[in-house]
């Protein structure tokens, strides 16, 4: 039988939570689906643990990659490969609700949408072992939304992410995650928000978050990271501008992420990226209204004497690339 959703799980160096996604997932109340699992040439035992998953259940599918290629080809190649008519995401060392697929399906079914974008909580563990759960979306009201709405609620804090959402495959003609970049999610889920004709919020927790400590998004500034974030952030900020969108969220988040990568890069006038999103801020007119007085002060700074950037961090000890 054809499946209704394909399930895409990237796997790399996993091992210790794997089993706990892979467990969350066979346990969906829509059994119509098929889990697509990707080990990205992972050096640890997640490919055996994969096989082993395979074996018990018919509707898992495993992929194994010859060399470690990151994320973004792990999820296109399985996307090329997908049987469902909707799509879904989930990391390796996360897991969802029993309905997550069930409850994400029936709402597009239901608001004829093509993309459904649904709730989430953060887990994070103390010292202690204990876990404290904080819900993603707290100021979003469920419902159909409209192009403008629903690109604003994909630049909001956690609405970029590609796995607290099903897609209905025919988005991804065309788009794919950009691989061999950190962060990949912002060079590919505008594009596919843009693309859809019906977007609907479904204010339902279906996927658990599992905040680590050395995960990429918890770990160190480098190079590499403001490189690859400054590429895809003036790259979603020049599409969506040249598309005809334009809003306050869209201001607010691209000089957020200006301020944010002009204090932990060097000045560079070399830099094409850095002359970019340094130029961004000095010719800001108006002030996204979002922003705290610590962020219009910063911004006045970097306008006025961005000098006195370099030399806070330099006196503050933390490190200006």
């Amino acid at each position: 039988m054809k499946p209704i959703i394909s399930v895409i799980v990237p796997v790399y160096q996993v091992e210790a939570y794997l089993p706990h996604c892979l467990d969350s997932l066979c346990r969906q109340s829509l059994p119509d689906i098929e889990l697509i699992l990707v080990d990205d040439a992972s050096p640890d035992r997640c490919g055996a643990i994969c096989e082993e998953y395979a074996a018990k259940d018919s509707r898992i599918r495993v992929f194994h990659q010859p060399e470690n290629r990151g994320l973004s080809a792990a999820r296109n190649l399985a996307i090329r490969n997908a049987a469902g008519d909707f799509l879904m995401f989930v990391d390796g060392d996360d897991w969802v609700h029993e309905d997550f697929c069930k409850a994400a399906y029936e709402c597009a079914q239901q608001h004829h949408a093509d993309l459904v974008m649904f709730n989430y909580v953060h887990v994070r563990k103390g010292e202690k072992g204990d876990a404290s759960q904080r819900k993603a979306f707290r100021s979003f009201t469920e419902g159909c939304k409209t192009k403008e709405e629903s690109l604003d609620m994909m630049l909001a804090d956690g609405g970029n992410a590609a796995w607290n959402k099903l897609y209905r495959k025919e988005l991804f003609k065309d788009v794919t995650y950009p691989e061999g970049f950190l962060y990949e999610d912002t060079g590919a889920t505008y594009k596919l928000v843009f693309k859809a004709t019906r977007f609907y919020f479904l204010d339902q927790v279906l996927y658990y978050q599992n905040i680590r400590p050395d995960s990429i998004t918890t770990s160190k500034v480098t190079q590499k990271v403001l490189d690859d974030r400054a590429t895809l952030n003036i790259q979603r900020y020049r599409d969506l501008t040249s598309w005809g969108f334009r809003s306050e969220m869209l201001e607010y988040r691209f000089l957020s992420f200006a301020m944010w990568y002009c204090m932990h890069q060097k000045r560079d006038m070399s830099n094409p990226d850095y002359i970019y999103l340094s130029r961004a801020l000095r010719s800001c007119r108006q002030v996204p209204q979002a922003f705290t007085s610590k962020k219009r002060y910063t911004l006045w700074l970097f306008k006025h004497c961005p000098w006195l950037i370099d030399l806070f961090y330099t006196i503050k000890g933390r490190e200006v690339i």
